[in-house]
């Protein structure tokens, strides 16, 4: 006879890449610290709400890109020193230039976003880290949509509002985001009723209709 949750399907992920920091060898090369053909030496600040969290100093190595490269990391993280080389594999683009992964330090495979947990910084399956919204229910992932096209409809510091046909077409996103809010809270209301829920009925009365 099994123990108490005998039988569920246990979860192997530990965390949410939402909640960690992130390394993100994109946003490096924009920044002009991963550039082919060159060593750059840098620092990188994370931070939360304008509070400064974590410092690390950067030496990104690409001279010889061919070859590929190595960032070596040195600095202070939320639960103490870091000191850690990741390699990086450059690949010959299509359009010409280099595209640039990390390798990751425990499964060695290519990565563009490293994460941080555990003293290192690895690839998501490494770290076990899942995204947010795999863990949320129909109902959660729809009202999150609708909710962050609300925001960008609105405008922010960053963002401006929308004009145009591309603010007519988020709109019309917006319009499916809270359909789908509404059908996933009453698919909802049907499970915790039984299958049994208020529905408009035809000719605008009102009835209690059960699904069959």
């Amino acid at each position: 006879m099994g123990g108490m949750g005998s039988g569920r399907q246990r979860s192997t992920q530990i965390g949410n890449v939402e909640g960690v920091l992130a390394l993100d060898i994109r946003a490096l090369r924009r920044l002009g610290v991963i550039v082919p053909g060159e060593c750059v030496i840098d620092t990188l600040r994370w931070s939360i709400d304008g509070l400064s969290m974590s410092c690390v100093r950067l030496r990104a190595d690409l001279s010889d890109i061919e070859r590929g490269g190595t960032l070596i990391l040195r600095g202070d993280m939320p639960d103490g020193a870091i000191s850690q080389n990741l390699a990086i594999e450059a690949l010959p683009s299509s359009f010409g230039g280099w595209r640039c992964y990390f390798t990751c330090p425990v499964t060695a495979r290519r990565c563009e976003v490293l994460y941080y947990a555990g003293g290192r910084f690895a690839s998501r399956e490494a770290q076990r880290l899942s995204y947010a919204v795999q863990n949320m229910t129909g109902l959660t992932r729809a009202r999150r949509k609708a909710a962050k096209l609300r925001s960008r409809l609105q405008g922010t510091n960053s963002l401006h509002r929308p004009r145009g046909r591309n603010r007519i077409d988020m709109v019309e996103r917006l319009r499916d985001a809270e359909f789908e809010t509404k059908t996933a809270y009453h698919d909802r209301l049907c499970g915790l009723t039984g299958g049994s829920a208020i529905r408009q009925m035809p000719g605008g009365k009102r009835g209690r209709v059960r699904d069959s």
